[in-house]
């Protein structure tokens, strides 16, 4: 049991572990802020799986769409028979309709991406030794329960309250109009959070704090009725990064980073306002590039497959051959295999199994494009590989 949870650890968990202690050690580097690091933290993550989380809405729509149309057949089925022939009946039902039960795990997939994130930002905030002690916000203490409100003697930790709140505020409107089985699911979800963060460290419920407000914009923004909520969001997007470039410049006026980071924000403010105006271009441009997903998929799995072959196995094993008494009798093991397969195992986690559940989650234009961004890597990491030793 405990090898197949560090596998599982290793391939599904360590990827994302590495993406959150890059950002929280970028933003330290730049704000000198522990505090301001968790926001920016969660910020980050929350941009990085707004595609995931548009990606699975689609899903979870069409799951729902699926279990409207078919409700009242099986109604009527479970209604005129049982056993085994209620069974066969159902299944045949399902197989005429190109639907299987299975299908229902769709409605879940915003909370199994959530997973990932939670236990990578689990494992990270609350063994870090630079928030302890720290006060942030009116929280006096980052590396513990805030105990911000006292009742009776006993503390009562806040944060984990307000979270829960906002969880639960973006739930009823990500819900409305939506059956009791999806409510249920996002209300108890809000209530397993609140167990899990209650007496964690401060900073682990300021992630999660920020994420349920990304999450509440975000819900907001889809229940949104007008037509330019593009517009919307794009404009939101400008606004944010020409304030944190204004903040970067006032912030640190005498840092060498400040302007050249500065001016790489307001490059980003302006994206989507020169993609808009570009669109139309860019897919004409594009169109003689455009292949059907059958097509791209073995260019996608041969690409990934190199990385990984390059950079979790080839590299490791010749970076160890060249001195391997460095890589023996460490931590009590003898020889240098345990870190060839532990460097396999990470790759595989970064450069197989998470772009391929992007690949399957997006649309055809979306694959096309991955498909051509990893075989563009993997052409990249051999020529530096091989021509660049």
């Amino acid at each position: 049991m405990n090898a197949l949870l560090s596998f599982f650890s290793t391939i599904v968990i360590y990827p994302v572990l590495c993406a959150v202690e890059f950002i929280f050690v970028f933003a330290h580097k730049l704000f000198k802020d522990p505090g301001f690091s968790v926001i920016c933290l969660s910020a980050a993550a929350s941009a990085l799986c707004l595609p995931l989380y548009i990606a699975a809405e689609k899903q979870q729509g069409l799951e729902r769409q699926a279990q409207k149309r078919l409700k009242p057949k099986i109604a009527r089925i479970k209604a005129a028979f049982k056993g085994d022939e209620r069974y066969m009946v159902l299944a045949t039902y399902y197989r005429q309709n190109k639907y299987h039960p299975a299908y229902a795990l769709r409605g879940a997939f915003s909370l199994f991406i959530q997973i990932p994130f939670f236990i990578a930002a689990y494992q990270f905030l609350s063994r870090l030794e630079i928030l302890r002690g720290v006060p942030f916000l009116g929280i006096p203490d980052l590396g513990a329960p805030d105990g911000l409100l006292t009742v009776g003697g006993v503390a009562v930790n806040v944060l984990p309250l307000i979270m829960t709140g906002l969880n639960l505020a973006s739930g009823a409107v990500y819900t409305k109009g939506f059956a009791l089985k999806d409510k249920a699911q996002v209300f108890g979800t809000a209530a397993v959070f609140l167990a899990l963060l209650y007496k964690a460290p401060s900073a682990l419920a300021l992630y999660w704090t920020g994420n349920n407000v990304f999450s509440l914009l975000k819900n907001g923004y889809i229940k949104m009725p007008f037509a330019g909520k593009r517009r919307a969001l794009a404009g939101l997007f400008s606004c944010l990064s020409a304030a944190l470039a204004a903040f970067c410049l006032i912030r640190y006026p005498d840092s060498p980073k400040a302007a050249p980071l500065a001016g790489m924000l307001l490059a980003a403010a302006l994206c989507p306002w020169v993609f808009a105006a570009c669109k139309k271009r860019l897919a004409a441009a594009a169109a003689p590039f455009a292949c059907e997903t059958g097509k791209t998929l073995p260019v996608f799995l041969l690409a990934l497959s190199a990385l990984w072959a390059l950079l979790g196995l080839f590299l490791p094993s010749q970076l160890i051959a060249s001195s391997p008494q460095e890589f023996s009798f460490i931590d009590g093991y003898t020889t240098p295999l345990f870190f060839i397969s532990a460097a396999a195992l990470q790759s595989f986690g970064l450069f197989v199994f998470w772009p391929v559940c992007l690949y399957f989650l997006f649309s055809r234009t979306v694959k096309n494009c991955l498909s051509l961004f990893f075989l563009s890597l993997a052409l990249i990491a051999a020529a530096n590989a091989f021509l660049f030793p």
